[in-house]
């Protein structure tokens, strides 16, 4: 009769509704496992990209320990303020990109529970009008008028269940686009770390060998300055010997001029004994003036080079400081090479689990367009026919 075939099409009908909010909470229940692995794959990225962070700032601590001599504003210490720019410049990023994720898992849950609360409905519907497809006999005489309780009408019943479907798509595919974005976020700021972190060791490398190269040639210098200075102390000695010869004769000629001023009077007469130990006084005065002049020269001179070989002393000293502590931060390298692969493999897996996802959701979308075409049909019929309640 007329309520059989009523109850057998709305069942057809709510069956069909109960198909496609299956179809849709699965595809809601992908896509927040894929956003979730997302989230993961953030999580680690931010923390990876704050130890590198950490990193960086122990490297500049270490180059800060420098010599005052070497404390220039290089190429290096550039490089690594510029690295520190573009960390904190990712982990905004990924912050920001975090809390979209946990936005869209919000939204993804709130569309699935409201999905759920109408597919419960529709179990129950089924169940009851089930029950009064198979009621045979009536468990007491009916009595009275109907009691008419409705609460929507057929169009406004699909388009409720049509609107919230709809709206979960909308929200699967805003989490899609959103994971796509943080895939190509994650690909650049990658690709921009690699670029600035292969900067900065080729420039590292480079301030090694300059700082070798220059801490070689004050080291030239300090030789040749050794070198010179045995020299000078070798014309010192030389001088002093000289004078001290000079010495012991100028001393006999004073004395032996002195000793002839004791003749008497009658004998003090200007002679050629006079004058002979007169020229030979003067003669020798004149050339200890003269080694003892030479001898403050030589002993200048030797102050000047012990100056400058103290100054090379301590400019080598810091030319080797600033060596071994270049070293030591291009040293430190490898902790943020295995940071990268160790990301690097965790982006990997990350993007292993979303293609097996993708596999997966794509046999869903297959079923989903089977079923799209059957639900059109039965909108269609719904437009043109109307409902019996």
């Amino acid at each position: 009769n007329n309520t059989q075939e009523a109850l057998k099409s709305k069942l057809s009908k709510v069956e069909g509704l109960k198909d496609l909010l299956h179809v849709t909470l699965e595809q809601t229940d992908d896509e927040l496992a894929q956003l979730r692995v997302v989230q993961k794959g953030l999580d680690k990225a931010y923390n990876q990209k704050n130890r590198l962070l950490e990193l960086n700032t122990k490297r500049l601590n270490v180059r800060a320990q420098r010599p005052d001599r070497e404390l220039v504003a290089d190429d290096v210490q550039s490089k690594l303020n510029g690295q520190a720019k573009l960390l904190q410049g990712s982990i905004d990023k990924i912050n920001r990109c975090i809390a979209n994720a946990n936005s869209d898992v919000s939204r993804l849950l709130e569309a699935r529970e409201r999905l759920q609360q109408d597919m419960n409905d529709k179990l129950s519907a089924l169940e009851v009008d089930e029950k009064a497809l198979n009621l045979k006999t009536a468990d007491t005489a009916g009595e009275g008028t109907l009691q008419k309780k409705v609460v929507t009408y057929p169009h406004n019943w699909y388009k409720s269940t049509e609107a919230q479907v709809n709206d979960a798509r909308t929200r699967q595919n805003d989490s899609s686009r959103l994971r796509v974005a943080v895939e190509r976020m994650l690909e650049d700021i990658s690709a921009s770390e690699k670029a600035m972190d292969a900067a900065l060791q080729e420039s590292l490398k480079e301030k090694t060998m300059l700082t070798s190269s220059y801490k070689g040639d004050l080291e030239r210098q300090a030789e040749a300055v050794r070198l010179e200075l045995g020299e000078a102390n070798k014309r010192k000695l030389s001088l002093e010997q000289a004078i001290a010869a000079k010495k012991e004769p100028l001393a006999l000629a004073r004395q032996r001029y002195q000793l002839r001023k004791s003749r008497p009077n009658r004998e003090l007469v200007h002679d050629e004994v006079e004058d002979a130990l007169t020229q030979e006084f003067r003669d020798l005065q004149v050339i200890v003036q003269n080694l003892e002049q030479k001898l403050s020269q030589v002993n200048k001179e030797i102050v000047q080079l012990e100056a400058n070989q103290r100054r090379l002393a301590a400019n080598i000293n810091d030319k080797d400081q600033a060596y071994q502590l270049d070293a030591q931060v291009l040293s430190m390298q490898a902790a943020a090479s295995v940071a990268g692969s160790n990301a690097s493999g965790a982006a990997a897996a990350m993007q292993s689990k979303i293609d097996s996802m993708e596999r997966d959701l794509a046999e869903v979308r297959r079923s989903r367009v089977t079923m799209q075409a059957k639900l059109d049909t039965l909108k269609h019929t719904m437009d043109s026919n109307g409902e019996v309640m």
